[in-house]
């Protein structure tokens, strides 16, 4: 009982001594990141060249531009130009450049359906002054820019036409690697038919001749100039060479063509996910485009409205057969890039109030195959350059094909 006593009584010294061993105040502060947050653009500087100087650059480019002249039937013809190229700093924040671009293909009775575009402009990159400054680039071609552009047309349907234009531009451009560019922009434009030729919507009773548009671009392809050529091109960081991707959500970059007279868009989405761990995928995507067109109508103040609307779902089974090169050689791995085929199926639904429908199967159910290259790049973006063929196995209409080929080239980001 006395030891329960004295430890009763000497504790509190006991753990007054322990507590004495650490009299050591302990504090807490945060201190300021003196690193500033960099833009995607700049962590990348060796893939995107922000510090190697140049001044001319030679452009090979597909553009993906809405082209509100013909159907919206989804193919290569209708939405992909085909592009040279040439820019030329003459400083730092300012440059001036050349492109003739052209799209179409052969058809019918006309022959050559297509047409001819001839532009000129100046363009002001209006952060690059700021950015060498900072050392995060030098004098090139990789930056943000607004620009006038100047334009002329040439095109061939069922009638000849001439068109030009004058506008304004807001876009951005990177080069990648020694030889990759890529470019978005969108602007607002005057255009003018010359008196005389005209497309063949104005058959339509539209008499004005004259309208303000607003369109939306894409451009990639090859770049070549007077910059020095990197031997270590950090390859891995542009593709996902490592990287699992079991499934991914894919959303099509949008083309967008707005005018008092004409409308026309077109947008994507697409979902594809791997089956086991081997090169097989299967990818279901829907694409849907519009046209509305606007014209005069026979009576006073009366005006015609019609409307080309389609939706296209398709459903693919596809085999990376470059898959296992790829990742012998580390330029690749399990996920969902490189060069497939498979069989493919689709549904068309096409619905048109104006001639552009002629010729078209309103319903298309159709089975084929398909062949092409997928390629994830940056994390975010991909491209798909597909060719699909299918037959049709409803009764279509009279004078209509049963076969439905398309080239697509798809660009976008993954989601």
């Amino acid at each position: 009982m006395k030891k329960l006593i004295y430890l009763f009584l000497f504790y509190p010294l006991l753990w007054q001594a322990v507590i004495a061993q650490d009299s050591i105040p302990v504090t807490f502060s945060q201190e300021q990141d003196t690193i500033s947050k960099q833009r995607f653009v700049d962590r990348y500087e060796n893939v995107f060249m922000t510090k190697v100087p140049t001044r001319h650059m030679f452009k090979l480019t597909l553009t993906f531009a809405p082209n509100y002249l013909f159907a919206v039937d989804n193919n290569a013809f209708q939405t992909i130009f085909y592009g040279l190229g040439y820019e030329y700093k003459i400083a730092p924040s300012f440059s001036i450049g050349t492109d003739v671009l052209i799209n179409g293909g052969w058809g019918g009775k006309i022959g050559f359906n297509g047409m001819l575009d001839g532009n000129l402009y100046g363009r002001w990159y209006y952060d690059m002054k700021r950015r060498i400054n900072q050392g995060v680039s030098v004098n090139n071609f990789t930056g943000n820019y607004v620009a006038i552009v100047a334009g002329k047309r040439w095109g061939k349907a069922e009638v000849d036409y001439q068109l030009s234009t004058i506008g304004v531009e807001f876009g951005l451009q990177r080069r990648f690697l020694n030889n990759g560019r890529i470019e978005f922009a969108i602007g607002a434009s005057y255009q003018k038919y010359l008196d005389g030729h005209y497309p063949l919507q104005f058959a339509y009773g539209i008499h004005k001749a004259a309208d303000f548009a607003i369109s939306s671009r894409t451009s990639m392809g090859l770049a070549f100039g007077d910059w020095k050529r990197n031997k270590n091109l950090p390859v891995c960081e542009v593709l996902r060479c490592d990287e699992i991707v079991q499934q991914q959500w894919k959303l099509l970059w949008p083309k967008i063509y707005l005018s008092s007279r004409f409308i026309q868009g077109m947008i994507g989405l697409a979902y594809e996910r791997k089956i086991g761990s081997g090169p097989l995928s299967l990818n279901g995507q829907v694409t849907t485009d519009y046209l509305r067109m606007v014209s005069n109508g026979t009576a006073p103040q009366s005006k015609n409205v019609s409307n080309d609307v389609q939706i296209w779902p398709s459903l693919q089974l596809r085999y990376y057969f470059t898959q296992k090169e790829a990742i012998r050689r580390g330029l690749g791995g399990q996920n969902l890039s490189g060069m497939y085929f498979g069989p493919h199926s689709d549904f068309v639904y096409y619905h048109s109030e104006t001639i552009f429908g002629e010729g078209r199967a309103e319903k298309h159910l159709g089975v084929g195959a398909v062949a092409g290259f997928q390629q994830t790049l940056f994390k975010k973006a991909y491209i798909d350059l597909s060719l699909h063929g299918s037959y049709n196995t409803l009764n279509p209409q009279p004078n209509t094909k049963r076969m439905l080929a398309a080239i697509r080239t798809g660009f976008g980001i993954t989601l």
